[in-house]
C-alpha cells in the first residue's frame, strides 16, 4: 500500500480487553442509584486499568408531571423555599432573589422535582437556585421552554464557601428534559455540586468567571448539548481525597468548551464513550510551540484568560483556592486515568490535548489535536486499540512512561519526538496500525526499548544531525510489519541484532530531496518495500517481511540504482558502495531525546493529499 502524501483514514479493530466488577446501590425508593464499579485487566499487562460505572435510575429522566400531583410557584411573586419533597412547576421572573431546598432529608427521602417552564431567575448576592439539604433535586427542563439563572458579582458566601455557584447543590443534582437552560455566573463557577452531577438531556449554555460545571463526587453526561465559556476549567469533578471519587463519565452528547484552563478534569478517572467534543484551552493553539520543564505535574501556563468579558471580582474564600492553585491549560486531563472508547475530538490546547498522570486507554474515537505542548501525553501507560488519531501540531506527539500500539491509524506532526518513551525501563510496543511521523526530534524514541511485531510505520525525521528517525538508549527488536524512516544520517539508528526480521539502514553522501521516492527490489525486480519521504533525508532505515538473509536486493531512489547488496546479517549497513558498517552513534552511547527542549516555532506541515 503507498501512503505517500496520506493521512491516514483506515481504522482497525482492536479492543483493549477488561473486567468489570460492577456494584450497585439502591436508594429509598428502591431505584438504583449511581455505583462505582472498580476493573482492572490482567495482572502483567501493561495498564492496570479502572473503569467507572454509572447507573441512571427513573428519577433521573424526563416523565409526565402533569399527570402527577404538582403545585406551581409563581417566581414573580419572589423567592421560594422548598421544605418537602415533591414535584414542582416553576414559572415566571424573579429578579433578585433565589429558590431554595432545604428538605430534612432524615425524615424526608423523596426526590424534589423542580420543572422550569420559562423560568428565569437572578440574584446578585446569594445562589438563585440553592439546594441547603434534601435526598435529591432534579432539575427538569420542560420541552420548548428557555430558562435563564443569573448570579452575579457580588455574591457573599458563608464561611464553608457556600453558595458559590449560581446553581448551588449539597445534594445529588440531576439535569433532564429536552428544554434550555442558560447559566451565567459573574461571580465564580455555574453550576456546583457537592455530591454527584448527573446530565441526561437538554441544552445547557453556560458562562461562568470560574468553572463551568462541578461535580464533587462524580460528573457523569448521559445526554446534552453542552456550551461552556469558562475562565478556568469548563467541567471539573474535585474529590481528590476519597477512593473511588472525583470522577468523570461521559457516554454521550455534545460538547463545546471554551475554557481559559482545561476544558474537562477529573481528580478521579475520565471515562468517554461517545460524543462530539470541539474543545479550546487557554485560547487555544496559537501556531506557536511553547513548551518549559516548568510547566510541571499539572502544567503551568502564564496567561490571564477570562473568555466571559465579565470583570475582576474582589477575592473571597470561595475563590481563593482556584486563583492560587497551580494553572493548567489542557483539553482532556485526569489525575487517576483517561480511558477513551469512542466519540469525535477536536482539541486546540494552550498546553497538552491529552493529559493524564495516570494511563490513558483509547480503544476508539476520531481525533484531531493541534496542541503548545504535547499532544497526548501520560505520566504512566499509553494504549492506543484503534481509532484515528490526525495530531496536526504538537512539541511531542504521544509520551508515556509504556506506550503500546495495537491498531488504529494515527498520524503525527511534531516539532520534537513523535513517539516518545521517557523511561528508561520503558517500552515503545507496535503490535498493529498504521502510524505517520513527521517530526524535528526523534521519530520513534525510547529512553528504555522498542519492541516492533506488525503494523505500518513510516517517518520523516530530522534534517538535524543531533536527532535521529529512530532513537533507542537500550534495544529495539522487530520480528514483523513494515517501517521505513528516513532523516538525518548522524544520529541515525537501526533496530538491533537481537531482530528476527532484516533490517537494512542506507546512508547517502549527498541528502535526498524532498519527494524523491526510496524502493528496494528483490532480484526479480519486484517491490520490497517503498515510500516517498516529504522531507529531505540523508539515511534510511527499512525492514520489511519482504527482505531475508542469503536474498540480493537492491535499492533505488526514484528510478535510478542507488546500491546492491546481499542481506547476511539481521543488520546491514549501507553507502553507495555498498555494504559498511554503523557509521552512527548506537543505543547506550551519548544521545539526545526523551527530554524537553525549548522551542518557539512554527511545526512543519501536515503531508498532503
Amino acid at each position: 500500500m503507498n501512503v505517500n502524501k496520506k493521512i491516514f483514514t483506515i481504522i482497525i479493530s482492536i479492543v483493549l480487553s477488561f473486567m468489570i466488577l460492577a456494584g450497585c446501590g439502591s436508594n429509598a425508593d428502591g431505584a438504583s442509584d449511581s455505583a462505582l464499579a472498580g476493573a482492572q485487566i490482567s495482572e502483567g499487562a501493561a495498564t492496570s486499568l479502572i473503569t467507572v460505572e454509572v447507573t441512571y435510575d427513573t428519577s433521573d429522566s424526563y416523565f409526565d408531571w402533569k399527570s402527577q400531583d404538582y403545585s406551581t410557584l409563581d417566581l414573580s411573586q419572589g423567592s421560594k423555599t422548598i421544605t418537602k419533597s415533591g414535584i414542582y412547576e416553576l414559572t415566571g421572573t424573579l429578579t433578585e432573589g433565589s429558590l431554595v431546598v432545604n428538605v430534612d432529608n432524615s425524615s424526608d427521602t423523596g426526590v424534589v422535582y423542580l420543572i422550569l417552564n420559562n423560568a428565569s431567575i437572578s440574584s446578585s448576592t446569594s445562589a438563585p437556585i440553592y439546594v441547603k439539604d434534601a435526598e435529591k433535586v432534579v432539575l427538569i427542563l420542560e420541552e420548548n421552554t428557555k430558562n435563564t439563572i443569573y448570579q452575579g458579582a457580588d455574591c457573599v458566601v458563608n464561611s464553608e464557601d457556600e453558595p458559590s455557584a449560581a446553581i448551588f447543590s449539597k445534594s445529588d443534582l440531576t439535569i433532564t428534559g429536552s428544554g434550555s437552560l442558560e447559566v451565567t455566573s459573574d461571580f465564580n463557577d455555574g453550576i456546583t455540586g457537592k455530591d454527584s452531577v448527573k446530565i441526561t438531556d437538554g441544552t445547557i449554555s453556560i458562562k461562568s468567571k470560574n468553572d463551568a460545571i462541578v461535580g464533587k463526587d462524580i460528573l457523569a453526561v448521559k445526554k446534552a448539548n453542552i456550551t461552556i465559556e469558562a475562565g478556568k476549567d469548563g467541567m471539573r469533578s474535585t474529590n481528590e481525597t476519597d477512593e473511588g471519587m472525583g470522577n468523570i463519565v461521559i457516554e454521550d452528547g455534545t460538547f463545546t468548551v471554551n475554557a481559559g484552563n482545561d476544558a474537562i478534569q477529573a481528580y478521579g478517572i475520565l471515562q468517554i464513550n461517545g460524543g462530539t467534543f470541539n474543545l479550546t484551552t487557554g485560547g487555544g493553539y496559537s501556531g506557536i510551540i511553547k513548551t518549559s520543564s516548568d510547566f510541571g505535574r499539572g502544567g503551568k501556563g502564564d496567561i490571564n484568560f477570562n473568555p466571559t468579558g465579565a470583570a475582576d471580582v474582589e477575592e473571597t474564600d470561595a475563590t481563593e483556592e482556584l486563583q492560587t492553585e497551580t494553572e493548567s491549560q489542557k483539553c482532556l486531563k485526569a489525575d487517576g486515568g483517561i480511558l477513551i472508547e469512542n466519540g469525535s475530538f477536536k482539541l486546540s490546547s494552550y498546553e497538552d490535548g491529552v493529559h493524564s498522570n495516570g494511563y490513558i486507554a483509547i480503544n476508539n474515537g476520531n481525533f484531531i489535536i493541534k496542541s503548545g505542548d504535547d499532544a497526548i501525553h501520560s505520566d504512566g501507560n499509553l494504549e492506543i486499540a484503534d481509532g484515528t488519531i490526525t495530531i496536526e501540531n504538537s512539541n511531542e506527539g504521544i509520551e508515556g512512561k509504556n506506550i503500546t500500539l495495537s491498531g488504529g491509524t494515527i498520524n503525527i506532526t511534531s516539532s520534537d519526538d513523535g513517539l516518545n518513551v521517557n523511561d528508561n525501563a520503558g517500552i515503545l510496543n507496535i503490535t498493529e496500525g498504521e502510524i505517520y511521523v513527521n517530526c524535528e526530534g526523534d521519530g520513534l524514541d525510547s529512553n528504555g526499548s522498542i519492541n516492533m511485531t506488525g503494523g505500518t510505520v513510516y517517518v520523516d525525521g530530522p534534517s538535524n544531525s543531533g536527532n535521529g528517525a529512530i532513537d533507542y538508549n537500550s534495544s529495539f527488536t522487530i520480528s514483523g510489519g513494515t517501517l521505513i524512516a528516513t532523516g538525518s544520517s548522524g544520529m541515525a539508528e537501526a533496530p538491533d541484532s537481537g531482530s528476527s526480521q532484516p533490517s537494512i539502514l542506507m546512508y547517502y553522501s549527498s541528502a535526498q530531496a524532498a519527494g524523491t521516492t526510496i524502493s528496494i527490489k528483490d532480484s526479480g525486480r519486484n517491490i520490497v518495500a517503498t515510500y516517498t519521504p516529504e522531507k529531505q533525508y540523508s539515511s534510511a532505515v527499512v525492514s520489511a517481511p519482504g527482505l531475508k538473509t542469503g536474498q540480493t536486493y537492491k535499492i533505488y531512489s526514484g528510478d535510478a540504482e542507488v546500491v546492491s547488496f546481499t542481506i547476511s546479517d539481521i543488520v546491514t549497513y549501507l553507502n553507495e558502495s555498498g555494504i559498511t558498517t554503523n557509521q552512527s552513534k548506537g543505543p547506550g552511547q551519548e544521545r539526545m531525546g526523551g527530554g524537553k527542549r525549548q522551542i518557539e516555532q512554527a511545526p512543519p506541515a501536515l503531508p498532503q493529499q
